[in-house]
């Protein structure tokens, strides 16, 4: 006992209960109270979202952080002569003509295999599980049926048709049957948006059914553009011709306003929001679980502060939010809603995998399979640093700190994240939540952010909206003119390129610590953390060299420390 006292009084970062002088006491408390009179909640989206209220200067990035930025930009400039001869066209009221003249930047093209093949079934299919939201896609099994408002029966006849390896039942058995389903859409869906001078927007709420090939790749092969079946309604299959691909449009549309409204925005970056919050709010300076997330909270509230949806000032919504197919109201509704039905406990990467029944190992699904090895070096990362910290499942409960962090995170008038631990009672459950935040901001943003100039960057792969009508039934006519009109005109298309921005630079990667700052127990655990890293790089790299497509979004090399774009 008296070495582990002796211990503690050495230590930089400390406990509040290892204080042991009043006036530290005192001062540990005061700098709370001011950090809690400087980050205050305010509530947008419908009154749900918590942000926070001023910007302290304290969040605001320093030259350093604009200036990889621009530099990013001047990559850029070999393409302004043709991105200036597409602005003149626009202006002179041409509209595009090809799918090729969406490539604003043809000397830094987002995805040059993509731009001959995107409206290819197969690389539809890649998209569910190596694109932007990799997190939709879920097996139907006799625990998660098809949903009722797809007919199974028709589902049953179309998979006859399309499938030769096996029957649907056995499919259902041995999971190789998966859907993406998108209600979550339907207020954008009823309450469209206009643009670019009353342009209408269209997204519709497609259920779509995929099929898993012998060879481990998804394929389409049935889409319902809206939940409720009906004869104006019907299941568009590979036979349709153009209509299958206006079909696989609108599933693509639904895609990205999900993935940006949905899974992007709202379940990280302002779930990260609120945890940046209530560490800056209820965590000293030199708490060793502040110490240990300072790195991955950085720039993030400066990041959600952005004019990217919300109204400004003057009342005009933000310019990127108004691309997406609902009205402003519907936009922020659908974000809001995302959140109320969110469950951060659910959402632990493992948890999700189970929950989507996606553990079929002959599934391709590098998401999954490189996630595994991100979630298990991250917790035990984790276990390890709290094992420093706290002796014992006494000490967590005891710190008054990080009871009082977690407090602000899930309650109603603090952070309002459903589903956060309201309290610790172990070492292990604190363990497991702060692994799971830093997955969150790290590997997790690392994927469903930085594919976006790979994929949505190439517009008609990914539109935000569509800006014609879907098919109504079977006998609709559609050729190709009618296709290239879902698509946006230029000034929206341009906007929707702003990812290049936000994808091509990053400012920190994952791992990166400033060891002076943490006690010689710590630094120990951090250096085991990166050489698993390296590890984990290597086993990457090695699975990428046998892929059918290669996957980085997981590999340590290249994911970022925080939310920090």
């Amino acid at each position: 006992m008296n070495f582990i006292l002796l211990k503690e009084r050495h230590m930089m970062n400390k406990l509040p209960q290892q204080e042991e002088n009043r006036r530290t006491v005192e001062n540990r408390k005061n700098y709370l109270l001011r950090r809690q009179a400087q980050y205050q909640y305010a509530y947008e989206y419908a009154n749900t979202i918590a942000v926070v209220r001023k910007l302290p200067c304290r969040e605001i990035p320093g030259p350093g952080y604009w200036l990889r930025g621009g530099i990013n930009l001047l990559q850029l400039i070999p393409s302004l002569p043709s991105l200036l001869v597409t602005y003149m066209r626009y202006l002179l009221g041409k509209p595009m003509e090809s799918y090729r003249d969406y490539i604003f930047y043809p000397f830094s093209p987002p995805n040059p295999a993509l731009v001959d093949n995107f409206q290819q079934d197969l690389i539809f299919g890649l998209q569910r599980v190596i694109g932007v939201n990799p997190v939709v896609l879920r097996a139907v099994t006799s625990q998660h049926p098809l949903p009722q408002k797809l007919p199974e029966s028709e589902i049953q006849r179309v998979f006859a048709k399309y499938v030769d390896e096996t029957d649907y039942a056995t499919a259902i058995t041995q999971k190789r049957v998966y859907i993406l389903d998108y209600a979550d859409l339907e207020i954008l869906q009823r309450n469209p948006g206009q643009i670019d001078g009353g342009r209408k927007q269209y997204v519709t709420t497609p259920i779509v059914v995929l099929f898993l090939q012998a060879d481990g790749i998804l394929r389409p092969i049935a889409i319902q553009l809206y939940q409720d079946a009906g004869p104006d309604n019907p299941i568009y299959t590979p036979n349709d011709g153009n209509l299958w691909l206006a079909a696989k449009t609108f599933a693509q549309v639904a895609d990205g306003n999900h993935h940006i409204l949905v899974t992007h925005a709202t379940r990280i970056h302002y779930v990260m929001e609120a945890i940046i919050m209530a560490s800056r709010r209820q965590l000293y300076k030199s708490h060793p679980l502040c110490v240990l997330l300072n790195p991955h909270l950085r720039h993030t509230l400066n990041v959600n502060h952005q004019h990217t949806f919300l109204r400004d000032r003057k009342g005009r919504p933000g310019r990127y939010g108004e691309l997406f197919a609902g009205d402003y109201d519907a936009t922020t509704q659908c974000m809001a809603n995302g959140m109320t039905s969110f469950d951060f406990r659910a959402s632990a990467f493992p948890n999700d995998i189970a929950s989507r029944e996606v553990d079929n190992p002959d599934l391709f699904y590098p998401y999954r399979d490189d996630g595994v090895l991100l979630w298990n070096a991250i917790q035990h990362f984790a276990t390890e640093y709290i094992d420093v910290c706290y002796q014992s499942d006494g000490d967590v409960a005891e710190d008054c700190e990080i009871q009082a962090w977690a407090h602000d995170i899930g309650a109603r008038d603090r952070g309002r994240i459903p589903g956060f631990p309201a309290r610790f009672a172990s070492r292990q459950e604190l363990a497991e939540t702060i692994g799971h935040v830093i997955f969150l901001c790290t590997a997790f943003h690392s994927c469903i952010h930085f594919n976006q100039y790979k994929y949505p960057g190439f517009v008609p792969n990914m539109p935000h909206s569509a800006y014609a009508p879907p098919p109504v039934g079977k006998g609709a006519e559609m050729d190709a003119d009618g296709l290239l009109k879902f698509q946006p005109a230029f000034r929206a298309a341009y906007s929707q390129t702003w990812t290049y921005f936000q994808t091509n630079f990053t400012v920190n990667r994952i791992g990166q610590y400033p060891l002076r700052q943490f006690d010689p127990a710590a630094r120990d655990v951090i250096e085991r953390f990166r050489k698993r890293l390296q590890e984990i790089e290597g086993r990457i790299d090695q699975r990428n060299s046998s892929r059918p497509v290669p996957y980085d979004r997981m590999n340590p090399r290249i994911i970022p420390n925080g939310v920090t774009v």
